[in-house]
């Protein structure tokens, strides 16, 4: 038996990350990810914070407030602009400070600390340099004393840039730390920025609870509270709009996710193999077969995520519908008028609806036999 075994023969391609980490499916999955990323960001900033807790808001309260406007140009913060179009150039900055830390996690440790050095050296150089300058000058002349009005009030533009930076890079920090997880293959860049979304949306959950916002007086009025539970549904007869906005930004948030650790679990898993199966052509086969199962699972059930969230959401008006349109009663329509339907009860009894009907289905359709034959037929067209 031995003697009848060949060895494989090594081919032009490797699983070596030089090669893999340019290859089109790992480049795909990685643009991917950048794509959810910008798209989530975008969804959920139009949705609670354009017009109510933007940035640009913030900038005009302390400038009133100082009586002085801020160091940073209003076409880099978006001041001037009407919106959503406010965060189109913060935007882009995030990706490009997220995509230079990215970079930088690839050189070397000693080339990352001198890039560091060199950052904070600057930063102190421009912060802080006039005003050393200045004081030195007054200690010369005038001997040791406190630093005069003049010399301090050298300190009022680096420390206003300081915190005008500090603002946008606290509204960019889901873009800065996501950019850097998707192409610096890092899982905590990845998970803080899903962190943040996430925190976000749950204090501002709890911030728009009625109770709540009644205590935060006018402050409180300016938090969006979007109508999801009373309003009408005009999205086919099931969600309202309001619904379909935070259906996407869960989905994004999945696709994201997926994504960007389906990148870097491959390449952790490529990482691992002996030198000699990184040229084996089965394995790379293998790796090819993978990537591209990734993808269509990400499409297809993703996919599938959103119209069955669509469907369960709505699911008991589905129902009534039906009932109605059976037997012709007005019981259908006396209980779609309840209030317990109105409220968040009717959301949980539509979803509940919707997984018990489904979980009864799994009893008359073999689901295993279906998806293996769709697997199956997919397999033979390759």
């Amino acid at each position: 038996m031995a003697g009848e075994v060949t060895p494989q023969g090594e081919g032009s391609r490797s699983l070596h990350l030089r090669q893999l980490r340019i290859q089109w499916q790992i480049v795909t999955l990685q643009v991917i990810a950048t794509i959810a990323l910008v798209w989530m960001y975008l969804e959920v900033v139009s949705t609670y914070v354009v017009g109510s807790i933007d940035h640009t808001q913030l900038f005009d309260t302390l400038e009133t407030s100082f009586g002085t406007e801020l160091p940073l140009g209003d076409w880099l913060t978006g001041s001037g602009s009407d919106g959503l179009a406010r965060f189109y150039v913060p935007l882009v900055l995030g990706l490009g400070l997220g995509g230079t830390m990215a970079v930088l996690a690839f050189q070397t440790p000693k080339f990352q600390q001198r890039v560091k050095l060199g950052f904070i050296l600057i930063m102190l150089l421009i912060l802080a340099g006039r005003f050393v300058f200045a004081y030195g000058w007054q200690l010369i002349n005038s001997g040791w004393d406190a630093p005069d009005t003049q010399v301090l009030s050298l300190l009022e533009w680096p420390l206003l840039m300081m915190l005008s930076l500090i603002i946008l890079t606290f509204y960019l920090l889901p873009v800065i730390t996501g950019t850097r997880g998707i192409w610096g293959l890092s899982r905590r860049g990845v998970a803080w920025s899903i962190g943040f979304t996430l925190l976000f949306l749950g204090v501002h959950a709890i911030l728009t609870f009625p109770l709540i916002r009644t205590q935060l007086g006018s402050y409180g009025d300016q938090l969006t509270s979007l109508q999801i539970i009373v309003s009408e549904p005009t999205v086919f007869g099931l969600v309202t709009s309001e619904q379909v906005s935070l259906i996407l930004i869960a989905c994004l948030i999945m696709v994201f996710q997926e994504s960007a650790f389906g990148v870097i679990r491959q390449l952790e898993y490529a990482y691992r193999l002996p030198e000699s199966c990184k040229r084996d052509p089965e394995y790379v086969a293998q790796m090819d077969n993978i990537l591209n199962g990734h993808l269509r699972h990400t499409a297809i059930f993703l996919s599938l995520t959103i119209v069955a969230t669509t469907i369960a959401l709505g699911f008991h008006s589905i129902l009534l519908d039906w009932v109605s349109g059976v037997t012709g009663s007005q019981w259908a329509a006396q209980v779609g008028e309840s209030i317990e339907l109105t409220l968040t009860y009717g959301l949980v009894i539509s979803a509940l609806l919707f997984l018990g009907i489904m979980a009864l289905l799994r009893f008359v359709i073999p689901w295993q036999r279906f998806w293996g034959l769709i697997e199956s037929s997919l397999t033979s067209k390759e």
